[in-house]
């Protein structure tokens, strides 16, 4: 049953939300992030394994630990828009987005009539499996949908500001990598042409009406997006904590096993 979208109403008012991104492909690990307080957790079925069967359980994982769940597609045909539609979802991000056109195509199979041409079945999760009041629902689920398009490409660089004049789109994820390459220092993220165009587009995306949205691989570079004017910020991949939390926690330990951290036993000798 379509509900309230807290993310979406979080970023209408002109607050920020945090989240993360997933492809672990695990129900079980989204609800542990759900638990840690994150606003969103974007579960990645352009890369890694993750089928339409595994995301409805990933849905119910996150939902159930008080999280707003999206999912990101690496293709936006209106089949497969649909398709992750009818299992629950109620935001998506849909990458390769290029030109005005193709985002409001997206917009528009992401919603009903008279928004848009979302193809319809009444006995879906979407709807609570029955046709009951459907009229009200689809007025509702129009509402609480959430769209947000991945800007990529020095093509999608150079059309932003038509992107953003899209009518019902939410937001635009900017790739920074992809904004290293268009100002000629491909993969220096912190260089300053890199930060002055970043501010750039942050103005003209939160001009027409919509938040901001972008990737920070460490603290330090989550400051600078927040302090750039991004709204939607997503901080890291679960794949990527989980490993360097335990590489972390496993050279710590080799050392403590060669004698390099004096007095942190809690044992004393001769126990």
């Amino acid at each position: 049953m379509t509900t309230h979208n807290r993310i979406k109403s979080e970023l209408k008012a002109g607050r920020t939300v945090f989240g993360t991104w997933s492809n672990l492909s695990s129900p079980a690990a989204l609800n542990v992030i759900g638990q840690a307080g994150l606003d969103f957790v974007i579960i990645d079925m352009e890369h890694g394994p993750t089928s339409f069967e595994t995301a409805e359980m990933q849905l119910y994982a996150t939902e159930s630990a008080g999280c707003t769940p999206i999912i990101r597609l690496g293709e936006g045909s209106e089949p497969t828009i649909l398709h992750a539609l009818d299992i629950g979802v109620q935001s998506l991000l849909v990458s390769q987005i290029a030109t005005p056109e193709e985002a409001l195509r997206i917009v528009r199979a992401s919603k009903y009539f008279p928004d848009g041409n979302r193809g319809l079945s009444p006995y879906t999760r979407n709807h609570g499996y029955s046709d009951d009041n459907l009229a009200e629902k689809l007025h509702h689920a129009n509402e609480e949908m959430f769209v947000g398009v991945l800007v990529e490409g020095e093509e999608g660089m150079g059309n932003l500001e038509k992107i953003a004049k899209t009518p019902e789109l939410d937001m635009i994820y900017l790739g920074i990598f992809d904004i290293s390459m268009a100002v000629g220092v491909p993969g220096d993220v912190r260089h300053p042409k890199v930060v002055k165009m970043v501010r750039d587009c942050v103005r003209v995306i939160e001009e027409h009406g919509l938040a901001a949205g972008s990737v920070a691989p460490d603290r330090d570079y989550l400051k600078l997006l927040h302090d750039a004017g991004f709204r939607f910020l997503s901080y890291r991949v679960d794949s990527a904590v989980l490993r360097e939390s335990f590489a972390t926690a496993r050279s710590w330990y080799e050392n403590l096993d060669a004698g390099l951290h004096p007095g942190s036993s809690v044992l004393n000798e001769g126990d």
